[in-house]
């Protein structure tokens, strides 16, 4: 009964002092209100991000499909190597590493976009230029 009163005292404590550190409440929107101008979304372009997503998803699975299936009904151990389907395995991790592929160059590509950002009457364009 000892530790709940302490940890209740703590509990109180702890809850009081973070309040009194927050600030007024003006400055505090106005700091959030700048903070959310200053961010700028660099998203991955749509058709990237599908046909990449896609590709990984679909290579995974043929991949783990053709190398963990075997035709005896298990999973294949260390006798039963030539039961999986290698050709099928191997086709689908060459497929997930090009969707993986397209996933990064559509981040690339997002990363070197024209970034637009929305503020309270204001609207800002920002793009990296580097050679």
């Amino acid at each position: 009964m000892r530790i709940l009163r302490i940890g209740i005292v703590w509990l109180v404590v702890i809850g009081l002092s973070t309040s009194a550190l927050a600030g007024d409440l003006q400055t505090s929107a106005a700091q959030a209100a700048q903070q959310q101008t200053q961010t700028q979304d660099r998203s991955i372009p749509k058709g990237y991000l599908w046909a990449g997503t896609a590709l990984f998803v679909g290579g995974m699975t043929a991949g783990i499909y053709g190398f963990l299936n075997n035709r005896n009904g298990s999973l294949p151990g260390a006798d039963e190597a030539n039961a999986t389907n290698k050709h099928l395995g191997a086709a689908g991790l060459i497929t997930a590493f090009v969707g993986g592929s397209i996933l990064a160059l559509g981040q690339h590509r997002a990363s070197h976009a024209p970034a637009v950002t929305f503020g309270p009457g204001r609207m800002t364009v920002s793009k990296q230029v580097s050679w």
